[in-house]
């Protein structure tokens, strides 16, 4: 087992309450920064006596700290990324895109069966399926392929688990996934340590699904947090009298792309889905649109560069969304859906 620096030892307990980003950004050696530098970074003076004080943590098991090589640079130059990663597997994954697919513990069958859909999609298009390992759509879908499964703890490593979660953890090592957690061994979960990891989940991946969600629930935290940090997010829409469908719901009328199935979301990607094919073009005006789409994605700009009005363009568009030409993306963008 590594021992754990002072500093980081130190750093790791006040995770999500220091900002080292930008001390990432500009390629500094974090460890070996003065006391001022670390003023300047907007460190508060306490926060810095705690991390040249703090003891070191022996048996801390394997880490990367935010400006090793190994961290991930899409989480490390998030504000306040975790500034260290413990971890147990295959740390290899982090180099590869992944999509979190996340979702109420108290789930539906067919919710279940939907994670498990769009996952099987997912892994299909060497995507890592990055989730909680909560009870529910989490566990539906981190399951379907362990070996490309990324979970995220909310406590440490040193901390017993529940036996169904140890049995997942150690089904997800065993396979060659991973498993992470920004929390020093010793720390236990609590009603903090759960929101606060689901924005790892979120910035370890290119985009966020949610399945299944009540209006108020982690899934929409980690929405939310993906949405900060500029990635896309996908919804799976569902009855509005249904309250596991409310949050999903809420997050489509907001903007996140309304998702039925992998195929959608390999399109919201940018990415083929296997199973695609496309009805052949014979309307002009679709075709201007798509060749429009090659330059730019919102339908102002499909205008400008079509020279078609507006309702005529919407008509198209509806049309090309039916027949799998394209797929609407938040914000009222489009994108042209790629095929094999």
């Amino acid at each position: 087992m590594t021992t754990l620096s002072s500093f980081w030892n130190g750093a790791a307990h006040l995770s999500g309450r220091i900002d080292l980003s930008t001390a990432v950004h500009q390629g500094l050696c974090i460890e070996k920064l003065n006391d001022a530098d670390l003023a300047s970074l907007g460190l508060k003076a306490h926060h810095i006596k705690r991390l040249r004080h703090h003891p070191p943590l022996a048996k801390a098991g394997p880490f990367i700290c935010i400006d090793d090589g190994l961290y991930p640079s899409h989480l490390a130059l998030l504000p306040f990324a975790p500034p260290v990663l413990f971890y147990r597997g295959n740390i290899s994954l982090l180099k590869a895109p992944s999509v979190a697919v996340v979702g109420a513990r108290q789930c539906t069958q067919r919710g279940r069966e939907m994670a498990v859909r769009l996952a099987k999609g997912l892994v299909s298009a060497n995507l890592n399926i990055c989730s909680g390992l909560a009870y529910g759509i989490d566990e539906s879908a981190q399951m379907v392929c362990p070996k490309q499964s990324i979970g995220v703890l909310g406590q440490g490593f040193g901390v017993p688990m529940s036996r169904r979660l140890e049995a997942c953890v150690r089904k997800i090592i065993d396979a060659g996934g991973l498993i992470l957690t920004e929390y020093p061994p010793p720390t236990p979960a609590s009603k903090y340590t759960f929101p606060q990891r689901n924005r790892i989940i979120a910035g370890l991946s290119k985009a966020t699904i949610v399945v299944e969600a009540s209006l108020r629930s982690g899934s929409q935290i980690t929405a939310r947090h993906a949405l900060e940090q500029g990635r896309d997010v996908m919804a799976v829409p569902g009855h509005p009298n249904d309250p596991m469908s409310k949050g999903c719901n809420a997050l489509i009328a907001d903007g996140a792309a309304l998702i039925q199935g992998p195929s959608d979301a390999l399109a919201v990607l940018g990415l083929p889905s296997p199973n695609h094919t496309s009805a052949p073009l014979r309307c002009s005006t679709q075709k201007a649109v798509l060749a429009a789409l090659k330059t730019g994605e919102t339908l102002d700009h499909i205008a400008m560069v079509t020279g078609h009005p507006t309702p005529e363009l919407t008509i198209a568009i509806q049309a090309l969304e039916l027949t799998g030409h394209l797929v609407r993306l938040p914000g009222e963008r489009y994108r042209i859906r790629e095929t094999p």
